[in-house]
């Protein structure tokens, strides 16, 4: 026994010795990369960067005194840890065979790949380097500069920027690799590229328009083309892949049901939705029947729509009810299948009885829930209508804020300043490459969403009405329509004209009384600009869309009272989804609240005459 013990203590000893004399050599190795990499960026790669990417039309600012360093030390970490992970990698091959843990195929096939894999990579760098972000820089410049910015960007912001769009065309240059490869282990088949080719072009032209940073079609072709042809270069090499693996037309893993059902709800009327026997809706999922009642209430058949949910409802009544006298006779813990829904039902109903005046339970959120889901579903059929506007909407904002418009903003909105302000100390800087582009496209988005909005509550209208959650003519929506947009122009110019020149005024009056150069961010100074102009808008559409909706019967003033604590709950939540912390969250959410607090007053002082006529009846 003790043999055995000596002889266990020195195996593990010499393991442990094996063990730390490789991380010490890792250590070395990832010591000399992060060393190799700090000094490189300050000698050779910044310089180099610079020189080729944007000349002499922009500079590159530290914005804080450890900006440079600490950029430094983090690509150099990054460096070292990458090489020491290699290193031990390297090391640890034997061991990895030994255990019989090895990649399939030869040493040589392994070297070849390897091999393939740096050229790759090396080529979308190199295309990257020389070809799409000399132009991209181009146009991102003489943009800014149109527009009246300076392109002052952040070392931190730019170098990430740069670093990115790099490793993204050198990863997306991988694409026929990885391609083969998944249909070499088997994971999927060459005809599943070849059937979803125009799915994967579009999503290459997404994700193009997302890594560029610029709108235009030019500089979305210097991303979309290249992989589009790596993806099609990938599709020959998967078929070769295929064949050479004997797998060369197997199907892609599509799920489908096993057992077909034996009555098909949809060809059946209401009456026959009610008569059908249990077993036609044991297997229906929730997403079928909301499919089905969906297709029912697009045909116009409201009662069918009705029915199957009916009797969707009464098939999880009867299974829940089994499965709570199955749990009573079971121990704590010992469920294996826990019913995750009605843990989020309980715990909804706990949070929100503690903002309602009575008390909610999990079978309110559960139900209301399920006609969320419903109400939602019945959009489907409407949806390229609305994402139609929505896009026509953003596309008419973006052009008239990319092509010159937020440069005539700028410099509209300075002449209109208080007599006596010194606009030329106000400068607008570019920290980030795409700052301006991220905030037209952010404010297009917004304007998007609320012109659709009246759009979607009245295609939705009908399956509300089904579910009895409400009941108005739905024109209304197309007065609201039209109240919002003459209410965000009003309001809007109201701010534009008196609120934003005295608030913005002030600051810079503030800013040159303590001695200080004023470089404002173009994200910082628009947003400023947009809330207190639209954002004025916005704001008075909060009241007057509440008398709107209480007179044309869509929700009554006792509701509105009634919820305000779920509203303001919703309102913060909102709230907290806009970036700038939490200052921003709660000064945006503070101003909704009083707008609505506003509506209240003015639909109390609205009603006033009714309830003293009930009052004196």
């Amino acid at each position: 026994m003790g043999e055995e013990r000596l002889r266990l203590e020195g195996v593990l000893g010499t393991a442990l010795r094996s063990v730390r004399s490789e991380l010490r050599i890792a250590f070395v190795v990832g010591v000399v990369g992060f060393l190799a990499t700090f000094y490189a960026l300050r000698l050779f790669i910044w310089p180099e960067l610079e020189g080729q990417l944007l000349g002499t039309k922009a500079v590159v600012v530290a914005v804080t005194p450890f900006d440079v360093v600490l950029l430094q030390a983090k690509i150099g970490l990054f460096a070292g840890l990458l090489f020491a992970g290699g290193w031990i990698l390297y090391r640890s091959r034997e061991r990895f065979e030994a255990r019989g843990v090895s990649l399939p195929g030869r040493r040589k096939t392994h070297f070849l790949v390897g091999i393939l894999a740096i050229a790759l990579f090396a080529g979308g760098v190199v295309y990257a380097y020389f070809v799409f972000l000399p132009l991209l820089f181009g146009f991102l410049i003489s943009n800014a500069i149109m527009a009246g910015f300076q392109p002052t960007y952040s070392i931190v912001d730019w170098t990430q920027f740069v670093f990115l769009l790099v490793f993204v065309l050198g990863l997306t240059a991988e694409l026929p690799l990885i391609m083969g490869g998944v249909v070499y282990a088997d994971i999927v088949s060459p005809d599943l590229f070849r059937e979803y080719w125009r799915h994967a072009v579009f999503a290459i032209v997404v994700i193009s328009s997302m890594v560029n940073g610029s709108p235009d079609p030019f500089s979305m072709s210097l991303v979309a083309i290249p992989m589009t042809a790596l993806y099609f270069v990938g599709l020959g090499t998967a078929k070769v892949v295929g064949r050479a693996s004997g797998n060369p037309s197997s199907q892609g893993r599509r799920s489908q049901s096993a057992v077909p059902a034996e009555i098909d709800l949809s060809d059946l009327d209401a009456k026959g939705i009610r008569t059908a026997p249990p077993e036609a809706f044991a297997t229906l999922s929730e997403h079928e029947a909301l499919e089905l009642a969906d297709d029912a209430l697009d045909a116009g058949d409201s009662k069918k729509a009705e029915a199957i949910l009916d009797r969707f409802d009464e098939r999880d009544e009867s299974s829940g009810l089994a499965a709570n006298e199955e749990q009573n006779g079971e121990k704590e813990g010992g469920n294996e299948n826990p019913n995750v829904s009605g843990t989020v039902e309980r715990t909804a109903g706990r949070m929100a009885a503690a903002f309602a005046e009575e008390e909610t339970t999990e079978d309110d959120i559960g139900g209301y829930y399920y006609d969320l889901r419903f109400v939602v579903g019945s959009l489907r059929s409407k949806s390229f209508r609305i994402i139609g506007v929505f896009m026509a909407v953003v596309a008419l904002v973006f052009t008239y804020l990319y092509r010159g418009g937020i440069g005539a903003i700028k410099r509209d909105f300075l002449i209109h300043l208080p007599p006596g302000t010194p606009t030329s100390e106000v400068n607008i800087v570019l920290l980030h490459p795409v700052e301006a582009l991220a905030f037209e496209m952010k404010v297009s988005l917004l304007v998007g969403a609320v012109a659709v909005l009246p759009l979607m509550l009245y295609y939705a209208w009908p399956a509300i009405e089904t579910r009895e959650l409400a009941r108005a003519n739905r024109n209304v929506f197309f007065v609201w329509a039209g109240v919002l947009a003459l209410g965000l122009l009003g309001g809007s110019f109201v701010g534009y004209r008196f609120v934003a020149p005295n608030v913005m005024s002030y600051l810079v009056a503030d800013a040159l009384a303590a001695d200080m150069i004023i470089a404002y961010r173009t994200a910082a100074f628009f947003w400023l600009v947009f809330a207190t102009t639209v954002g004025v808008g916005l704001w008075i559409e909060v009241p007057v869309t509440m008398l709107l909706f209480h007179h044309g019967g869509v929700v009554r003033y006792r509701t509105m009272r009634t919820y305000w604590r779920q509203v303001a709950v919703g309102v913060l939540v909102v709230s907290s989804l806009l970036p700038g912390g939490v200052l921003l969250m709660v000064s945006v959410g503070f101003a909704v609240m009083l707008a609505y607090w506003v509506g209240l007053g003015a639909l109390w002082v609205d009603s006033l005459g009714e309830r003293l006529v009930r009052a004196t009846t």
